[in-house]
Formats: structure tokens, sequence, C-alpha cells
């Protein structure tokens, strides 16, 4: 098991009920993934921080240097980044954590403002990038996945990543915000609601012209999981 050295954020666990959420949005994920995009070799790196397993992904497949005049059209572009953990003989999943990054550039002074939202930052960490060159790397080396605690994960399992480049539905958006606010706040009463939005939405096939890209990573062990 190779581990990476990742900023934990907080080194909390997510309540429980962004797990319920995340094992039942896992579920309607996994049953369409094959479906959405074909499914490429996954670049990842786990590590057990305070109890939890924490991922840093390679996603510099999706992110090569013909996206500096898309992100640098002066509209602001998205990225939606989903990773789901699975039991290596099948299954539901039994976490998922979904990340949304905005990306802006100042043409006046070409630079990138990117905002990135997942259930760490659900208001938004915002940073300024200088150069498409360090939009790139920021894009592609994702770092501090939350993939629940090392205790709930399956004794085998893989790692699944489902990345979106500008989501043709203004909708999926909509609806990734309020998965994300779910899961950081831990609302029960709150879940379903979301979760049946998102399930169904997830189990449609992708919109046409839809830039997806899937990855699926080699087997792990929960044991294989060591402190960093």
């Amino acid at each position: 098991m190779t581990s990476v050295r990742a900023e934990s954020q907080g080194g909390r666990s997510p309540a429980p009920g962004a797990r319920l959420l995340g094992l039942l949005l896992g579920l309607a994920l996994s049953a369409r993934a094959a479906a959405a995009a074909p499914e490429e070799p996954l670049a990842i790196r786990i590590v057990q921080v305070k109890g939890d397993a924490v991922a840093a992904l390679d996603l510099s497949a999706v992110f090569g240097p013909g996206r500096q005049q898309e992100f640098g059209n002066g509209l602001t572009n998205v990225v939606e980044i989903y990773t789901s953990v699975l039991p290596l003989e099948g299954g539901s999943a039994s976490s998922i954590h979904g990340r949304i990054v905005e990306i802006l550039f100042d043409v006046w002074e070409e630079t990138y403002s990117v905002t990135l939202r997942d259930p760490e930052h659900p208001s938004g960490r915002r940073l300024v990038l200088p150069s498409f060159a360090a939009l790139r790397t920021f894009l592609s080396d994702q770092r501090d996945i939350d993939l629940g605690s090392v205790a709930s994960l399956p004794e085998e399992f893989v790692v699944q990543v489902r990345v979106e480049v500008n989501p043709v539905s203004k909708e999926q958006l909509q609806r990734t915000r309020e998965y994300i606010a779910a899961a950081s706040g831990g609302r029960p009463s709150g879940s379903r609601s979301v979760l049946g939005a998102m399930a169904s939405f997830l189990l449609r096939e992708p919109d046409a012209g839809s830039d997806v890209h899937g990855f699926r990573s080699v087997a792990f062990t929960r044991s294989g999981v060591v402190p960093r």
C-alpha cells in the first residue's frame, strides 16, 4: 500500500448524516458509472489520518494543455469530482466525496480565481493562481479527499472517480451544491430529500455533449491503509 503525505481537514470524521448520505448516493453512482464514462486506471494514494482514510488523486489525464483556451475564456468554468469507495466483490459504496471547483480567468490580471467547495469547505475555499500551469497542477493533484473512517472501509475495496467538466445541466450543479451542504452539516432531516434528488439525477444517462471521465483504482485492503 502506498501512502501519501496529505493535510487533513482538521482530522474530523464526517457526521453520521453525511456517512448515510454517502452510502446511499454511492449505490446510485456505482449503478450507472460504467455507462456514464469508460473507466481509466486511477492513480491514487491513501493514508490514514486520525482514523480516517484520506486520498490524493492524480487527474492529470483530464486536464491537459488543451484546456487553456477553455478555462481562459473569461466565463466561470466548473469541474465536479465524485470519489466513491466500493467493495472489491461489488455492491453499494461505503462512502462518496463530492467536490466542485469553480474557475474564473481574470482577463486583466491574467490570473485564475478558484473556489473549491466540498463537505470540508461548504462555503468555499478561495485562492488565486498566477498561471495556467499552476491551475493545471491544482486540478490534477486533488488532495484531502475524505474516504470515511478506516474502520468503515470494506476489507478489500476499489476507489472510483467520476469527473465532469462544465456539466451541461445547471440542475446538476445546484443539486451537487445541495449535497455538499447536507453532507457538511449532517442534518438527518435534510438528508433523505437531498438523497432522492441526487439519486434520481445520477441514475440518468449523461446529457449529450457532457465532458465526463471515469477512473477506477487497483484493489486496496483495509489493513493496508496505514498512518502517515
